[in-house]
């Protein structure tokens, strides 16, 4: 497909997500029956290698695509961002394992759970013996895959951070999620005890982050020039400035049909306050934008110090969504506070999507602070 066709496929399966939203808030989980029509729509595709089926779309598109979708429902913007973003990961496994992995199909479903100290891996005969528990894996109930953050050890006693590529029947899932927001995801924990994985299907976490994993000697795409970590943080932001929008909608949809019903403006002196929340949704997209067209511009040859400024600029539209939703859930009356409302929705998810580790405020802020004084970034996760 192309960049128009996936933005059209998107805008036709928003009302999909915007249906079952509340369906699956409760089921803790995506529904099958959503995660089979985006199958069939292709867009799993996205970001898989043409010789594999998929598209090699970059990151404009994947930007497009994924706000769609989280304005539609901002959990399964999330699920389906990653899901899609995780081919951008395995394409920096050697040639023999994507066969593997991708086969006859056209696209993969695979959590990544980054949380390094998640688990050990012992070097053995041919590879390593993976052994951990890992929380956070969006993606782990429709998944085919899994790949695994953890420290390798060396024989003179050091680490370094690995990923290591599993087949979900090697992983088992822990139904731990029980949360305020995404609950939709179905983010559950997994574990792995002790597998034999073969040396190939691990890749170095450095070399994701500095793209001297050699994905750029196999695909020409300008895709797969770009620095993984800003895609990981548009896979995380984006939903939380679909959240925004979809809570400031709402509102406005609400307070329509209130007029309508009595004939009456009520609430005028909170119009300030609306207008201000909308405002900033509006800016932290804008400022997003800015990201998004420097990255095209940049790519791989972008500095670690403009990488940084790009996280902290993303982390800022963040918070500036989750700000807004926040008084647009407050101004909302008290049927904001029913479960079915979907601002009552947005304003967890949001809330709950802030949280990320990509988005750690202190660091990133402190990073961009650095910078203006001259001095050097901290954060290694750019």
């Amino acid at each position: 497909m192309t960049h128009d066709e996936c933005i059209e496929v998107a805008r036709g399966l928003a009302p999909l997500l915007t249906d079952r939203a509340r369906e699956a808030e409760i089921a803790r989980q995506p529904l099958d029956e959503v995660i089979e029509a985006v199958r069939a729509s292709g867009l799993f595709s996205m970001m898989v290698p043409k010789q594999y089926g998929g598209y090699e779309l970059d990151v404009d598109t994947f930007f497009e695509v994924v706000l769609i979708l989280s304005a539609a429902d901002p959990a399964m913007g999330w699920i389906i961002g990653f899901y899609i973003e995780h081919a951008f990961w395995l394409a920096a496994f050697p040639d023999e394992v994507q066969d593997e992995v991708y086969g006859d199909a056209d696209h993969v479903l695979a959590p990544v759970a980054l949380n390094i100290a998640g688990g050990t891996a012992t070097p053995v005969d041919g590879g390593y013996k993976v052994t951990g528990r890992w929380s956070w894996g969006t993606g782990i109930v429709h998944s085919t895959w899994v790949v695994a953050g953890c420290m390798a050890m060396d024989a003179a006693g050091g680490a370094s951070p690995m990923m290591f590529l599993l087949p979900r029947h090697d992983v088992d899932a822990i139904d731990t999620w029980h949360i305020a927001g995404m609950c939709g995801t179905g983010s559950q924990d997994f574990a792995i005890d002790d597998v034999f994985v073969p040396t190939n299907r691990a890749v170095s976490f450095l070399a994701l982050l500095d793209g001297s994993s050699g994905m750029t000697d196999r695909y020409d795409a300008p895709l797969y020039s770009m620095p993984l970590i800003p895609i990981l943080s548009f896979a995380a932001g984006l939903p939380c400035l679909g959240a925004a929008r979809s809570a400031c909608a709402a509102f406005a949809d609400q307070v329509k049909s209130k007029i309508e019903a009595t004939g009456a403006v009520k609430g005028e002196g909170n119009f300030s306050r609306i207008a201000e929340a909308s405002l900033s949704i509006d800016t932290a997209e804008l400022l997003m934008r800015d990201v998004l067209a420097d990255m095209m511009l940049r790519r791989g040859d972008a500095s670690t110090e403009e990488r940084s400024t790009w996280a902290s600029k993303v982390t800022h539209a963040v918070f500036m969504c989750r700000d807004a939703t926040q008084t647009i859930a407050s101004l909302v009356g008290a049927s904001g506070a029913m479960l079915d409302n979907p601002i009552q929705r947005c304003a967890r998810d949001v809330s709950t999507a802030s949280n990320h580790v990509i988005f750690e405020r202190e660091s990133r802020y402190g990073d961009y602070a650095r910078q203006l004084f001259g001095q050097p970034t901290t954060n290694q996760i750019v």
